[in-house]
């Protein structure tokens, strides 16, 4: 069951490692501040049915509610469990019967329990039928039935009606039976809870009333596994204690009276000589000895048991060492026992084994042998992958199954919290998947130690077992602690802030989850004035009242047992929501301007949080401490003591703080304990060439404000009455601050707040922003942090370059102290030329710099498409060599098509994305290219491929329409030496006939290439007459970039052009280089806008005037979605014949 006490630390270590203990992504909400009405199903035909829980398989609303009244007729058919008839009766008397009648015809509304009669009325309300109902199921209906007001109930098994009954106690509400059809059953057959913490173990009046717990919400099986509890380990052999055996008896009989079933396990661990009968017959003995006591299931643990130490030679002569040896040796000792009890006690359900390896992952020598020497009939019981896992999936059950060869016992360590003794768990039961609660012959969860607590997650644990398929944390929470609190509100909200700041686990969930989004809300307010402000700090003390409240309200639930078992996390809470309280009333006194009131607060919360060090307990972790932390933080920048205000001098009769230098203050702040004869200590500032001139005397509130309009001093100093111990800083203490002698006050702090620096801190939360040419704005943190004794206004001012637009807010008020996020917005208009722009900002006398990174719009065309011919002295030598013909047909079989904008497609090739094809065509094996005219995508700004009568080559699409100038890019066949194609540069221009008809010769198909020139530069569609960029020829030069890319620039130009991989690697990047052809010029890459438009236009290696001015830097950041790199060879096996870039 539970790990043992030398596994405890090194899971809780793994855990830590791995951040579970810490704040995760929640897996359920937590409480409200004030809690709602509780917790209803939404899955339910009608949304007026009471809610039940565990959530029903099927539930409809169906005719009207039944009255109850105060007479009501109860027959019960022949066979009904008596069990289920007195709990009928228990709950029919609570609902406010006061007569109830066993014949018929009776009085009142009549409730059928099993029997023919119950099957008839509920034919009669057209209940749906029993069919294949499992063990545990049941059906509900209500109606009229003879002109009389009926409710049936009918179950399968012998508890199918208790758990009818539990339905319908659910199902009553206001004295009246609410008119439903349930058909109901249980997915997880047996479902429950297991004692098997280490530490004090319950009492015998927790344990009943656990078993009570346990029958209301639908389980069926309690386990005894106490860790310390020596009777079932180290003296194993010896019978229990008189008393011991009388709790056993009653519990068990408490057990039937619920339909629960009571379990125990032995753990003889090391103490057993395995090889000797005489101890397997002493064990048997043990059992029979508990059967006779009430227990009917039995489990025999491992868990400590080591691999090479024997309890006696007999076990290593006859096993041997090893997993091996102990797995035969276990085996041989779990069959015995469950030989001896089929044998005994035929209708005994079968042994569960808790193996040495109960935790771990796959198979293992150990698992193996376990796993053939077991009986068939013998349970094996895991907790999953880890001991406390944060996850069980249906694909580990099935492997574990696997594995061991015999039926799964799922014991789940949660929410026990004996690795964690300053926690409670009391979240909600996640990471399970529903078929682990399918798959699992048992799912049984470990309680805490504190039992009543542990109704909380073991309520959701019952619900996720029963209905796993519908099971949903965060409302089957929500009714858990509704169902413990009871109907007080006060209850329910005490208890509601308990469990949500204790809800985070190994499972995972969000501590203090309901009060983060008020901590966020009063911290944003911050900013605000008037009513806002204080709506939010009203609410988020609200919520600390009821913390602060909570130990006194949890008096009441599970018979008060509940505050003896939280007490230590209830007061850490109280503790926590006074503080809570303290720090919303400091901000609150400060944004008043109350610096007396808010350093009274100030001071006691400093006391309260020394109390909550050493309370040793954790609630709220990762939440109530950094709110507390900031609090302090914006209390030392109000006051002015988190900045070096000069060296600390104390003397028998002075605190002085020197300046340094003579300096101008505006004003000089003191904090003090209150009362401690501040009347007698003075304020003075040392004014050079005059001496030690009186500011005032100390304020006996402890804090003391004097202005001083700008007096130029250095030093300024608290003249004390009484001597005191010398001392010397380079900045003032606080907390705690040195004694100063019985008669004067305790000086906490002197701080002089200077004229002669700025009067606000100014930084930007980041210093440079990408912002798209002609998109919306940028928005920009601004942070202003006063270093004034007041509050500083003014005007955030920004010194824009020509081609960006700044907004700003007209005026800001920056608090005393504290910090404010001013947002600024920046705007690149559509006329702006791409690059980078330097945006001053200034405000109080501070100046700070932003970076504005001007792009063009992603996905939009950035290149032009028409061009013009360059002078002939820029014209590039091109080779004519033909790369050789070598086709690779693409293979047989279905190609992973994916479509492209506007409705092309293409395929995947071992060099990337082949072609873009057009829609709804295919293509033949042997064919290259896509058999049907191609037309243009929506928004291309010319088509890439010829208007009516456009045909197709072996290398691609040709344009077959003379008469046109522009530029077009073609896959070539694959190059030699490569395993790429080559993509192809073709100008033409009016008049030179390229028509790429199949079969013509090799010179003409080159006139056709090159159109008689080789050479175009493009120019962009909007720049001015005559002007152009120059040639787009590539030098040899490249530049080294971000994800394995190699980049060229083109001659005269600072247009950045980049290099399409080769077929060799990169040393050591993980990327490719390019390939230099025979002429000696490196070519430029065709494919760099194929994720957002069609790559079939030279127009991409060509260079318009308005990014010129983009550097490298500004180009890889601008615009990364261009910068895809082309896959892996090794990730396609396909081939295409004349596809890849060159």
């Amino acid at each position: 069951m539970r790990f043992g006490r030398r596994k405890q630390a090194t899971a809780v270590a793994v855990a830590v490692i791995g951040g579970l203990l810490g704040p995760v992504v929640p897996a359920a909400t937590a409480a409200p501040a004030v809690p709602g009405p509780p917790a209803a199903a939404p899955d339910r035909a009608d949304a007026s049915l009471p809610s039940v829980w565990p959530r029903p398989q099927t539930v409809k609303a169906s005719g009207r509610t039944v009255p109850l009244g105060t007479e009501v007729t109860v027959l019960a058919g022949a066979g009904a469990d008596p069990y289920a008839v007195d709990a009928l009766r228990t709950v029919l008397r609570e609902a406010g019967v006061t007569t109830l009648h066993d014949a018929f015809p009776g009085r009142g509304p009549v409730v059928r329990i099993g029997g023919p009669g119950a099957l008839e009325a509920l034919r009669v309300l057209r209940a749906p039928d029993r069919a294949d109902l499992p063990s545990g199921g049941y059906r509900i209906a209500s109606g009229p039935v003879a002109g009389r007001d009926t409710v049936a109930l009918d179950g399968v098994g012998e508890d199918g009606l208790f758990h009818a009954v539990q339905t319908l106690r659910q199902l009553i509400r206001d004295g009246a039976v609410a008119g439903a059809v349930v058909r109901d059953w249980p997915s997880t057959a047996v479902r429950g809870t297991a004692e098997g913490f280490y530490g004090q173990p319950w009492t015998h009046e927790e344990r009943l009333a656990q078993i009570g717990f346990m029958g209301r919400t639908k389980q069926n099986r309690y386990l005894y596994a106490a860790g310390d509890d020596p009777y079932r380990q180290a003296r194993w052999r010896e019978p229990y204690p008189a008393g011991h055996r009388a709790e056993f008896r009653a519990l068990a009989r408490k057990a039937r009276a619920e339909h629960v079933t009571l379990g125990w396990a032995v753990s003889p661990g090391q103490a057993m000589c395995m090889a000797s009968d005489g101890d397997i017959r002493a064990l048997t003995r043990k059992i029979d000895a508990m059967w006779a006591l009430g227990v009917r299931v039995f489990q025999l643990q491992f868990q400590d048991v080591s691999y090479s130490e024997w309890h006696c030679d007999d076990d290593a002569d006859t096993f041997g060492n090893g997993p091996r040896a102990a797995a035969r040796a276990q085996a041989r000792v779990a069959s015995a026992v469950d030989r001896h009890l089929a044998q005994r006690h035929p209708d005994a359900e079968p042994l569960t084994v808790m193996p040495t390896e109960y935790y771990q992952n796959g198979s293992t020598e150990y698992r193996e042998a376990l796993a053939a020497e077991l009986d068939d009939r013998v349970q094996v019981a895991w907790t999953g992958v880890g001991v406390v896992p944060k996850t069980i999936t249906g694909r580990e059950l099935a492997g574990a199954r696997s594995t061991f060869r015999h039926p799964l016992v799922t014991m789940d360590n949660y929410p026990v919290n004996d690795y964690a003794q300053d926690r409670i768990f009391l979240g909600p039961y996640t990471g399970r998947e529903p078929a682990v609660a399918i798959g699992s012959a048992a799912l049984i969860a470990n309680a805490m130690e504190q039992p009543s607590a542990s109704r909380i997650p073991l309520f959701t644990a019952a619900d996720f077992a029963w209905n796993p398929r519908g099971y949903r944390p965060q409302e089957s929470w929500q009714a858990a602690m509704d169902d413990l609190a009871g109907g007080d509100a006060g209850t329910r909200a005490a208890l509601h802030a308990l469990a949500g700041n204790s809800a985070a686990s190994l499972l995972g969930g969000a501590e203090s989850a309901y009060l983060r989004p008020l901590l966020t809300a009063f911290w944003a307010s911050r900013a605000a004035s008037g009513p806002e402000r204080g709506e939010a700090a009203r609410e988020l003390r609200a919520a600390f009242t009821v913390m602060r409240e909570a130990p006194e309200r949890l008096a009441a639930p599970a018979e008060g047992r509940l505050d003896d078992e939280v007490r230590p996390w209830s007061d850490q809470l109280a503790r926590y929501g006074r503080a809570g309280e303290l720090a919303v009333d400091l901000l609150q006194a400060q944004a008043r301007g109350d610096g007396a009131g808010a350093w009274r607060a100030r001071l006691e919360l400093d006391g309260l949080r020394e109390r909550i060090k050493d309370g040793g307990t954790t609630v709220g972790e990762g939440v109530l401490g950094p709110f507390l932390d900031r609090v302090r933080k914006e209390s030392d920048g109000w006051n002015g003591v988190d900045r070096d205000s000069g060296t600390v001098t104390e003397d028998a009769d002075s605190y002085t703080v020197r300046l340094g230098r003579p300096r101008p203050v505006d004003a000089v702040t003191v904090l003090t304990d209150p009362g401690g004869g501040s009347a007698d200590a003075v304020l003075q500032a040392h004014v050079p060439g005059e001496g030690w001139r009186g500011l005032g005397p100390l304020s006996a509130s402890g804090w003391t404000q004097a202005s001083t309009k700008g007096l130029r001093a250095d030093a300024v100093r608290v003249s004390l009455p009484a001597a005191a111990p010398s001392f010397t800083g380079t900045r003032a203490p606080l907390l705690p601050g040195p004694a100063t002698g019985a008669a004067g006050p305790r000086v906490r702090a002197v701080v002089p707040w200077f004229g002669d620096e700025p009067a606000a801190g100014l930084a930007l939360v980041r210093g440079e922003t990408d912002a798209v040419i002609g998109g919306g704005p940028q928005r920009v943190e601004a942070r202003l942090a006063g270093r004034r004794p007041s509050d500083v206004r003014g005007a955030l001012t920004a010194d824009a370059p020509e081609g960006i637009t700044v907004k700003v807010p007209k005026r800001t008020t920056v608090p005393r102290g504290s910090r404010t996020d001013v947002p600024v917005d920046i705007t690149v208009p559509a006329d702006t030329p791409a690059g980078e722009y330097q945006v001053p900002f200034s405000f109080g006398g501070e100046r700070s710099t932003l970076t504005v990174r001007a792009f063009p719009l992603p996905g939009a065309p950035i290149w032009p498409v028409r061009a013009r011919r360059p002078p002939p002295e820029t014209r590039p030598r091109t080779s004519r060599r033909r790369p050789r013909r070598t086709a690779i047909p693409p293979p047989a079989g279905p190609r992973p098509w994916r479509t492209a904008p506007g409705g092309r497609r293409s395929w995947r090739s071992r060099c990337g994305w082949a072609r873009w094809c057009c829609a709804g065509r295919t293509r033949t094996p042997r064919a290259t290219a896509c058999r049907s005219r191609r037309t243009a995508a929506p928004g291309e700004r010319r088509p890439p491929c010829a208007r009516a009568g456009a045909g197709a080559s072996r290398s691609g699409w040709t344009r077959r329409t003379p008469g046109s100038s522009g530029c077009r890019a073609t896959a070539g066949p694959r190059s030699s030496g490569t395993r790429c194609g080559r993509w192809r540069r073709t100008r033409w221009r009016r008049g030179s006939g390229v028509t790429g008809r199949r079969g013509a010769t090799g010179a003409a198909r080159r006139r056709r290439r090159t159109g008689g020139r080789q050479a175009w530069s493009p120019r962009s569609p909007d720049a001015p007459d005559g002007a152009h960029a120059d040639t787009p020829s590539i030098r040899a030069s490249t530049s080294s970039a971000p994800n394995g890319w190699r980049y060229g620039s083109q001659r005269g130009s600072r247009c950045p052009v980049p290099m399409i991989r080769q077929a060799r690697p990169l040393g050591g990047a993980g990327g490719w280089r390019s390939r230099q052809p025979s002429s000696g010029r490196w070519r430029s890459a065709l494919t760099w806008l194929q994720r957002r438009q069609a790559a079939t236009t030279l127009s991409q290696a060509c260079c318009p005037p308005r990014l010129r001015g983009m550097t490298w830097s500004t180009l890889v950041a601008a615009a990364p979605q261009y910068m895809q790199r082309p896959p892996s060879r090794a990730k396609s096996a396909r081939r295409v014949r004349g596809t890849g870039p060159r």
